[in-house]
């Protein structure tokens, strides 16, 4: 008897479709990008110190243990991820999930390996990568997680809802944003955890931090970012930081007023300039209560750190660009002399000045990079930026009354009464390279100063043999413990006792 060809196929159509919806979900891999920001779904226990964007781009850095966790993984199988370390067997990272380790490595002084833990059988649950930091920093780049789902989602682990405003769903990407839009506290109460809320067309988000009527903040070694649908321009914060406050952004120039000598309550604290993304996440060392946020989208504020309520503090932080001449000059300099100091020791990450002089000219760049030999610094193109990236110089914050930060130029020197005095051009960007040579090394400058002048120098041969060309020998002990390193708004000072330097070894106060 001839098989009914309708039947037949109706009952093939069938089976196909119940063999489909029997068949286990099919893995993806999910890729999140650690470049500039903690993406969307993670959480660290300790806020990054920084993102490494420039040079070798390493992404996240920690200069301190962490633990980053990725909640509702499902039938996780592989993950890969791509980190590097600055120094040799002496930090290391472990991956779990649901509870079960997946492997732990110590790591080397590697740049951007790609490492895969793979599990013995498909495991759901938190992903949670442990990052054991003994000295020297741990870089994440990317991860990938390769499973059926995270937290229920099946598409790409940077969407929907992601850094990409466009894809928040919180937000309306035809708001007109005020100038500035201000932010301020929603009115409900919370305690020590994490947090969102939407104001006036601005997604607040913190990792940990605490709500009240009167504002809301960020806890130590937490970080909490601001979402717009457009670029925004600067974020300043009006409110209260505890002692011994730092904090750094992942784009812009952050500034925040000198809270060394006690808890310091300023309108403002805190502003970050220049940030052109429409997201900023900041990172807190210390605690910061938000009274107010004023976001901008079209031009940078005015910003003044006054002493505020509560600390000597921002009287530091009072230079200015003033002292550099309007007139417009372009220097070609050829330096004679090379001194290097590396105070590297005495900040906890690496950090080395050179000192170029002629008779008439002195150039000071501190960069952001380990003195490696008797050269000074390692080959490479050192960009001048005020992120204080690892690879970077020092981009100057201008002057105060007693003395000039940053890259800077010494020219025109005059003296009176026995003093003498120059002015300074104030180096805001550019690069400085430098190169292996036969005599010794190469330094080259081409940079940019505040007020538009260039400056180009170079240098060609060996630096001087002085065991400390800073000076600092003389007004602060290497081994004391009370000798302690902060960065302050953008500017490096060493504390011996009551006493301030830069680093040049000159006492600030």
């Amino acid at each position: 008897m001839k098989k009914n060809y309708t039947l037949g196929l109706v009952k093939s159509l069938f089976v196909a479709i119940l063999a489909a919806c029997s068949m286990p979900a099919m893995a993806e891999t999910f890729e999140y990008d650690f470049s500039s920001s903690i993406p969307q779904g993670w959480e660290a226990s300790v806020a990054p110190y920084g993102f490494e964007t420039t040079n070798s781009a390493r992404g996240a850095q920690w200069t301190s243990s962490t633990t980053i966790t990725l909640k509702g993984v499902k039938n996780a199988s592989k993950v890969e991820i791509t980190s590097s370390c600055n120094i040799d067997l002496k930090n290391s990272m472990e991956v779990s999930v649901g509870g079960t380790s997946w492997g732990n490595y110590v790591l080397n002084k590697e740049t951007a390996v790609t490492r895969t833990f793979p599990g013995q059988t498909t495991a759901s649950g938190d992903l949670v990568i442990t990052l054991t930091r003994v000295e020297k920093s741990i870089y994440i780049k990317t991860i990938a997680v390769t499973a059926d789902a995270i937290d229920g989602n099946t598409g790409s682990g940077n969407e929907p809802g992601g850094d990409n405003p466009s894809q928040n769903p919180s937000l309306d990407p035809n708001y007109q944003y005020g100038e500035p839009t201000v932010l301020m506290s929603t009115g409900e109460v919370t305690s020590n955890t994490a947090y969102s809320f939407v104001m006036n067309n601005i997604e607040v988000k913190c990792t940990a931090g605490a709500q009240t009527q009167d504002y809301f903040g960020c806890n130590a070694g937490n970080s909490i970012t601001f979402t717009a649908t457009k670029a925004i321009k600067a974020v300043v914060v009006n409110g209260y930081v505890k002692k011994d406050f730092e904090a750094n952004a992942t784009a812009g120039e952050t500034y925040y007023i000198d809270a060394s000598v006690d808890a310091v309550e300023n309108d403002p604290v805190l502003a970050v300039l220049n940030i052109n993304q429409p997201t900023v996440t900041i990172n807190c060392v210390k605690q910061m209560r938000c009274y107010s946020v004023e976001v901008y989208f079209e031009e940078n504020p005015e910003v003044d750190f006054d002493s505020g309520e509560g600390g000597e503090g921002g009287d530091e932080g009072s230079y200015s660009y003033d002292w550099e001449p309007n007139e417009v000059r372009t220097f070609d300099l050829t330096m004679n002399e090379l001194e290097v100091a590396d105070w590297s020791e005495y900040l906890g990450f690496d950090y080395t000045v050179l000192y170029l002089t002629n008779d008439e000219n002195a150039l000071e760049l501190p960069i952001f990079a380990a003195t490696v030999n008797e050269k000074g610094i390692a080959p490479g193109t050192y960009p001048i930026s005020f992120s204080c990236e690892t690879g970077t110089a020092e981009a100057s914050v201008g002057g105060d009354d007693m003395y000039d930060y940053g890259c800077f130029l010494q020219t025109d020197y005059e003296e009176e009464d026995g003093n003498y005095y120059y002015n300074p051009f104030y180096l805001v960007s550019g690069n400085i390279i430098v190169e292996d040579h036969a005599q010794g090394v190469k330094i080259t400058v081409d940079a940019q100063s505040y007020n538009g002048s260039t400056v180009k120098a170079t240098f060609i041969g060996m630096p001087n043999s002085e065991e400390d060309p800073s000076g600092i020998d003389n007004v602060a002990d290497k081994t004391a413990k009370t000798t302690t390193k902060q960065l302050r708004d953008g500017k490096i000072v060493i504390i011996k006792g009551d006493r301030t330097y830069n680093t040049a070894g000159q006492q600030i106060r």
